[in-house]
């Protein structure tokens, strides 16, 4: 298997051999082969490719598969063909279960995120063994059966179904950027090749109508010009802000608002990746992988994580609880310094899934689209509020899921575990400015900052050493850093969360469109910023 290369440098005749014995066995085993149509409407077979490349993570046909082992041979440690039937106790090497499509697939990825969801609504009472999917789960099911409809009746029918035919179209036009009327144009001419009474959308408007059971919720919140407030749940009906006395509309005749934020409630996205049988196998990854003693190859191998599960040992009990990380920051759409525009996107990494997987754009979550054309500020909590409302809802409470791969119902909760983001949206997202001698958010109020004489710039500088052993001999060097000062004092106390909330919680909220208060709080600048 591993011998690849013979005594001479050239490819190993036996091993070209061995390559083609193993193809006829992976494909002779139908459980492990990906059989599809492509958009040719011809029948593909594909597997797992286990070369040292694709680590049986991306789904190949057979020449490719071929191809690959001769240039790259075989993944290490695979000598039992876990992934291509072969038995085994245990699994071997690396492995995802979730097909990944390449640029030279011919299949598309939006066309098999709807057959992968396909293949999992086979559900009868001897396969579930009485545990039927929720309601939601079945309607969703329900849907996807009654679309996957032949194009036309008939012998010579197509094996593409409306539903391929309609997801195949829209992702066209999103990839070549085609106008509305170009694609009602092209629709018209496909239409008139295919028989009289085919189920072919006519024109975009329909095929959006024909895809509307798979979209996801989303709510449209207005938001007041200053950022002081949004319009929502019991505010939802004011017409004016509360703290700035602005109104909530440009023309009050016509209603239309001043600012408008976008919200995608997070658990419909999360029950979607588990009525998929690939997905939900893989949302399981970071509790299923093999660790190795002294190395971290998952958030999950780390000591926050396993912190957490030992300070709440009811959610680690369940180990298809989500863990998520957060990561917002600004930019301009317009790609224009001439048009400033500044748009805030946050978004919710699935630290579930295995690395591969969980940092790639088609599992990363948009959960707030925070409009511009200015900076949110130290305002982003007021945008940040449906958001968080939800995660404390799925935390305690959580949501009824439907798991595909087990099939079987199941309570899913939720926790928000990182914030990812560079040091100024760090100073939006937790509160604490990052500016001025009191800019570290470890050391806050109790920091050895101090200010140049020359310049009158801060300087951290010679701050460090207070973190080392007291018994360091660094701490009482007099020449090695600043002149005739040795550093005797210990770091600055770790503060829990309440113990800061009990700090922040008097300090005055000042907003944009409201007149500040005359006088600074007298801590201002000396306990905090």
């Amino acid at each position: 298997m591993y011998e690849k290369i013979d005594s001479n440098g050239f490819l190993n005749s036996e091993y070209c051999d061995n390559v083609e014995l193993f193809l006829d066995f992976a494909f002779s085993k139908e459980d492990v082969v990906d059989t599809r149509v492509n958009m040719h409407g011809e029948t593909a077979r594909d597997i797992k490719c286990p070369c040292y490349k694709c680590q049986n993570i991306n789904y190949r046909d057979r020449a490719t598969v071929q191809n690959h082992l001769f240039k790259y041979g075989f993944m290490l440690r695979y000598e039992i063909w876990s992934e291509h039937g072969e038995k085994s106790n245990h699994d071997v090497g690396q492995s995802s279960t979730t097909m990944e499509i390449d640029d030279d697939d011919d299949d598309d990825g939006c066309k098999r995120m709807v057959l992968d969801n396909l293949c999992s609504c086979d559900y009868t009472s001897s396969t579930l063994e009485g545990c039927v999917p929720n309601p939601e789960a079945k309607r969703f099911y329900d849907m996807l059966e009654a679309a996957d409809e032949p194009l036309w009746e008939g012998e010579k029918a197509t094996s593409f179904s409306k539903l391929q035919a309609a997801t195949s179209f829209l992702t066209w036009k999103s990839l070549f950027n085609v106008s509305i009327a170009a694609y009602n144009f092209n629709l018209s001419m496909i239409n008139a090749l295919l028989p009289e009474n085919n189920k072919l959308p006519k024109t975009f408007y329909d095929t959006k109508k024909s895809l509307e059971p798979l979209s996801l919720p989303y709510e449209r919140i207005d938001v007041c010009k200053n950022h002081c407030m949004i319009f929502y749940k019991q505010d939802k009906a004011l017409t004016r802000c509360k703290y700035c006395k602005e109104s909530r509309y440009k023309s009050v005749l016509n209603k239309v608002p001043n600012l408008v934020m976008w919200y995608m409630p997070i658990g419909p996205r999360l029950k979607r990746l588990y009525m998929s049988t690939k997905t939900a196998k893989d949302m399981t990854w970071h509790h299923d992988h093999k660790t190795i003693e002294g190395s971290m190859a998952h958030p999950s191998d780390g000591m926050a994580w396993k912190h957490f599960d030992s300070e709440n040992p009811d959610f680690a009990k369940e180990i298809r609880n989500v863990r998520l990380g957060l990561c917002t920051d600004g930019f301009n759409p317009n790609n224009s310094h001439s048009i400033p525009y500044s748009l805030w996107p946050v978004f919710l990494t699935i630290y579930n899934l295995p690395p591969w997987m969980s940092m790639k754009d088609s599992f990363v979550q948009v959960s707030l689209i925070i409009p511009g054309g200015k900076s949110p500020g130290q305002n982003i909590d007021v945008f940040l509020r449906p958001l968080i409302d939800e995660l404390k809802e799925l935390y305690g409470e959580g949501i009824e899921v439907y798991d595909a791969y087990r099939k079987e119902n199941f309570i899913m909760r939720v926790i928000l575990l990182w914030t990812v983001s560079d040091f100024p949206a760090y100073a939006m997202l937790s509160g604490w400015s990052t500016h001025g001698r009191l800019a570290c958010p470890y050391c806050m109020g109790d920091t050895d900052a101090f200010r140049l004489h020359a310049g009158g710039k801060t300087s951290w500088f010679d701050c460090h050493r207070r973190f080392l052993p007291m018994s360091h001999p660094f701490r009482i060097d007099i020449d090695g850093f600043r002149r005739s000062t040795s550093s005797l004092v210990g770091p600055p106390p770790e503060l829990t969360g309440w113990e800061i909330l009990e700090q922040v919680s008097n300090i005055p909220v000042v907003y944009e469109g409201v007149t500040p208060p005359k006088h600074k709080d007298p801590k201002f600048g000396k306990t905090h910023n």
